[in-house]
């Protein structure tokens, strides 16, 4: 890890000392609401039997996934990727996300719709899932992942303001609360550290595969567009086509101005909030910085993707 964390620490204004309040003393509880499959705490929108048919889910040559962590910038990500397709052509991404099924793949019956679609295009598809539950055709060199990781502190302020936001999960109105549930392995998805770094470790260097973080997408935008394109062996044609994708796929255009990503504008707040990194601050107690920093240095011990995440630009 870097020492970027604890230089934050020192240097922020808004980080206090206050106590924590409503934390569990002993065994903080397991998320609520998830679905429990083969031990694993997936969302309650996936079926018993979506892990299964996930790891079979037949992968087409130019399919693409999006894969991240909740609340990673998985939608920026499969906005960037469907513009990249459509050339940044407004009126074409707006009939793909029309075309499209909602939602992560493993949620409902969107293989289903998936296996529908026409041949014709590339699908473009964004999951949550776990290594061992990505179809095995991936790990095969079929298709190609955008793999999107973003430091696990704004991840976790961003995750509790989603939860808060759906207002049915009283015992998370408290931060304390949430941060606690967040560190757990049968957190939703899994904690951070259990998702994030089987992928990285074991197929960052795989030709289909392209990591990205969250941190370099808000950092060299334009930079990214242009590496995503390269990948998906896509390039855009003209320095044009390069800034409609990137202005397109911008956090103010997206949140306000062109709902292309949403089917209904009012959620789109609850998708996409603030979009900045470093928010982590606003709600970090200077003892759960630090607690949290240990656990990531004990879990980041000796692992290439610690060099990677940067809390704070």
């Amino acid at each position: 890890m870097t020492d970027q964390p604890k230089t934050d620490q020192q240097t922020n204004p808004k980080q206090t000392n206050r106590p924590t309040q409503n934390r569990p003393t002993d065994q903080p509880k397991t998320f609520l609401g998830v679905n429990v499959i083969n031990g694993f705490p997936w969302s309650p929108q996936v079926h018993d039997d979506t892990p299964k048919r996930l790891q079979s889910f037949e992968i087409r040559k130019d399919d693409v996934f999006v894969v991240a962590y909740p609340k990673s910038g998985t939608n920026w990500a499969r906005e960037l990727v469907r513009n990249i397709v459509c050339q940044g052509n407004k009126e074409n991404v707006k009939e793909d996300y029309g075309s499209n099924p909602h939602g992560q793949l493993e949620f409902g019956d969107n293989f289903k719709k998936y296996d529908s679609l026409s041949t014709e295009k590339p699908r473009v598809m964004m999951t949550h899932a776990p290594v061992d539950a990505l179809p095995k055709q991936a790990f095969e060199g079929k298709g190609k992942i955008v793999f999107v990781m973003r430091n696990p502190k704004d991840i976790a302020v961003s995750f509790w303001n989603f939860v808060k936001e759906k207002r049915v999960i009283e015992e998370y109105e408290e931060w304390d609360a949430f941060f606690e549930t967040f560190l757990r392995s049968d957190m939703m998805y899994g904690n951070w550290f259990d998702f994030n770094l089987p992928y990285y470790e074991n197929h960052r260097d795989k030709k289909n595969f392209l990591f990205l973080t969250y941190e370099e997408m808000k950092l060299d935008h334009k930079g990214c567009v242009i590496r995503i394109s390269d990948f998906l062996s896509r390039p855009l044609l003209s320095e044009e086509q390069v800034d409609k994708v990137v202005e397109n796929t911008t956090f103010s255009n997206m949140k306000a101005k062109n709902p292309i990503s949403f089917q209904r504008k009012e959620e789109i707040g609850k998708r996409m909030r603030k979009g900045v990194v470093g928010d982590w601050k606003t709600s970090f107690t200077v003892a759960q910085n630090e607690r949290f920093d240990a656990i990531y240095n004990q879990r980041m011990e000796g692992s290439a993707l610690a060099k990677q995440i940067i809390f704070g630009i």
